[in-house]
């Protein structure tokens, strides 16, 4: 009988599992909403490559790997805003799979619990369901890595694992400039551990030693350098990509100067706050674990994520979608102190009072919160509460908002009286386990809730704190305005997308890449009396624009912006409900009113 021959086990199916649902929580509803600037500019370069359209003078594609996925993605499909955000999507659903690499240090569970939080990670999730190459950069290092680990592995040693890592590493690589910032992280935790652990630093030696043979390293960087070549000129076609790729990682370069457009450097960690606590919190612990016990792999996590965050703390070109490099690390340290602290206090003769005091836990923080959107409700209409007066007496008045805080407050902490009651009376084993189950279970509902809410619910809404200036969202009401360019077009014999139209925006902005398939698009800087085409469409700050002829206009929001400048009741409004003040950017649709006037005489019954 041959022993290594291959057996799918209970393990394999909920890996599968996984990354089933790692898919559907990506592809789903991937195209509903319009492609940001940033997004519709990556998008456009490989849509007219694909399409055989001019392209934009001097418009390079940041991310070469994701213009090489994207325009593979064109060619067998249309050219949709699904299938524009499809590269990443695949690459953040593999990427659930990067546990396996570390089965063995993180053990059985400790692997399936990692995979099962990168996939439900808000960050993670987000960033691959945008048009952008952060994830493929992710993706590349962590399975080039791996994959290279497994190559220095006595035991699991072979070319194929060799070659797997260049072709990752070369896909990362291909990526651009996110690429460089994962690389610089991970480089920032090998000279820590490696000066810290002499062992570690003669392992890492001794792959290298592997690279520099005649026969690995000739296979890997081959490999390597195929992979970047064909990837980023799209198999020789596009060879202006080397030019793309040499510019963005050099541009990455000149990101290390502050920018007044930058995001503010701790809105990283506010999001990792509101929208990934569960990751924080165990996080935390799984570091203070990894050290307390000396668990390589864990100090390693520790490192990554330290690195990670003091990077994109003085990057100056740092965007939301770096949060990725803290986040991965995190989950795999929250997965090993999750897992740990169950292994540590389970007694199967006390799991019946480990599950009583998960569920007195579990009620009273949902008791607590209850409360805290009873205060966040309220305080909009309380005055003291809206002026940021803090009246202490209000405390225990039950008719002001202060009350419902009050409330909120004591619930909470009585989870760690009853906790401790509960050990002293009863189980401390039991009493801990209960603790970190209720616990646990309360902070995945709040990270779930709050992903599903940024990638679904208000996928493109500002108020969301992935999104600020200058990554603004694209307004849904964009697709309304094609509809009603596509119906003018119609009424004025032409086919739905053969009308003339002048836009004053960016051709390479979202307002481009909604009209793509309007072949005869004209994109100016102003407006002047010169312009007689059946449509134009302006920002709404040109009221009555001067054509040379009469126009009708019906406005539409082309983006909503959000100022989270609020205070600390507000700010609690906000992370229970969402709630924020919005403002609109608008655009108008003037149609010439010959053609409105067609519009109108076939819409009459």
């Amino acid at each position: 009988m041959n022993s290594n021959r291959f057996t799918f086990t209970l393990e394999h199916a909920l890996y599968l599992a996984l990354f089933a649902l790692a898919l559907a929580l990506r592809l789903y509803s991937l195209g509903a909403h319009p492609l940001t600037d940033a997004e519709a500019r990556e998008a456009l370069t490989a849509y007219r490559l694909v399409n055989a359209l001019p392209s934009e003078s001097g418009m390079l594609p940041h991310s070469p790997a994701y213009f090489f996925f994207t325009y593979l993605g064109f060619l067998l499909f249309d050219g949709s805003d699904a299938v524009a955000r499809l590269a990443p999507a695949l690459f953040g659903a593999a990427l659930v799979l990067a546990p396996l690499f570390f089965r063995e240090a993180l053990g059985r569970g400790g692997a399936l619990t990692a995979s099962a939080l990168l996939t439900l990670s808000a960050g993670l999730l987000a960033a691959s369901r945008t048009a952008d190459g952060a994830l493929l950069a992710l993706f590349g290092l962590v399975f080039g890595l791996g994959a290279l680990r497994r190559f220095a592995d006595a035991n699991a040693g072979g070319v194929r694992w060799l070659v797997m890592s260049a072709i990752c590493l070369g896909i990362g690589l291909a990526s651009g400039a996110p690429f460089l910032t994962g690389l610089t992280i991970f480089a920032i935790a090998t000279l820590v551990v490696t000066w810290a652990f002499p062992e570690d630093r003669e392992a890492l030696a001794d792959i290298w030693a592997s690279l520099r043979d005649a026969t690995h390293g000739r296979i890997f960087f081959i490999a390597l350098g195929l992979t970047v070549l064909v990837v980023s000129t799209v198999a020789v076609v596009y060879l202006r990509g080397l030019g793309a790729l040499a510019d963005s990682l050099t541009g990455w370069l000149a990101g290390f100067a502050p920018r007044a457009d930058a995001r503010s450097p701790l809105s990283l960690v506010f999001f990792l706050l509101a929208y990934e606590p569960l990751v924080v919190v165990f996080g935390l612990l799984g570091a203070a674990r990894a050290f307390r016990g000396a668990h390589r792999l864990g100090q390693w996590l520790t490192w990554l994520a330290l690195a990670g965050l003091l990077f994109t703390l003085i990057y100056g070109g740092r965007s939301m979608l770096d949060v990725i490099w803290v986040s991965a690390p995190l989950a795999a340290l929250a997965a090993y102190a999750l897992v740990g602290l169950i292994q540590d206090w389970w007694a199967r003769e006390e799991w019946p009072l480990a599950a009583a005091q998960a569920g007195i836990v579990v009620g009273l923080l949902w008791f607590a919160s209850v409360n805290l959107a009873a205060f966040g409700e309220q305080s909009r209409t309380h005055d003291a509460v809206k002026a940021g007066q803090l009246i202490w007496q209000d405390f225990i008045t039950s008719n002001s908002p202060y009350f419902y805080l009050t409330v909120a407050a004591v619930g909470a902490a009585l989870t760690l009286v009853i906790g401790y009651l509960f050990g002293m009376g009863w189980s401390p084993r039991a009493a801990k386990l209960g603790l970190t189950v209720g616990f646990a279970f309360a902070l995945f509902n709040v990270s779930f809730s709050a992903a599903w809410g940024l990638t679904q619910l208000r996928a493109n809404q500002p108020i969301e704190m992935w999104w600020a200036a200058p990554d603004t969202p694209t307004a849904d009401d964009v697709h309304w305005l094609m509809t009603t360019l596509s119906n003018a077009s119609n009424y004025a014999g032409r086919d739905k997308h053969d009308i003339e139209v002048t836009v004053q925006a960016d051709a390479n902005g979202a307002l481009g890449w909604a009209l793509r398939r309007f072949s005869y698009a004209r994109f100016v800087t102003q407006l002047d009396p010169g312009f007689t085409s059946p449509v134009v469409i302006a920002p709404d700050t040109v009221e009555n624009p001067t054509l040379g002829s009469a126009y009708v206009g019906q406005d539409f929001a082309l983006r909503h912006t959000a100022t989270l400048d609020l205070t600390w009741t507000e700010w609690i409004g906000w992370w229970v409900f969402r709630r924020a003040p919005v403002e609109s950017e608008n655009v108008i649709l003037w149609v010439r009113q010959d053609i409105q006037e067609l519009q109108t005489v076939g819409e009459t019954p």
